[in-house]
């Protein structure tokens, strides 16, 4: 797991962050740029809008929800797949960029 100020280096050296958290959570607000795709999503579908060798970051509230969903993703075959611990609290927090 990497943390958020590691998250946002990968994010600005080209990485997709994809936020796993439920829809409302994600209304609620959630990192810029971000893809939308729940862990209950991924976990029965894993094929994400993402170039297979296209490192990502997966994130949720804590951290929990974002390993499991990079684990399926990397057995789906994604390359370079990374959970942030923390999650997005600790990414407001240190105020980056959110919508």
């Amino acid at each position: 797991m990497i943390d958020h100020h590691e998250a946002r280096e990968a994010q600005e050296n080209g990485a997709a962050l994809i936020d796993v958290r439920e829809r409302d959570e994600w209304e609620a607000g959630h990192v810029a740029g971000a893809l939308f795709y729940p862990v209950t999503r991924i976990s029965s579908d894993p094929d994400v809008d993402v170039d297979p060798t296209t490192p990502i970051v997966t994130y949720c509230k804590a951290g929990g929800r974002a390993q499991r969903a990079a684990e399926v993703l990397e057995a789906a075959g994604y390359a370079n797949v990374r959970a942030m611990r923390g999650g997005f609290e600790d990414w407001r927090a240190a105020g980056y960029p959110t919508e």
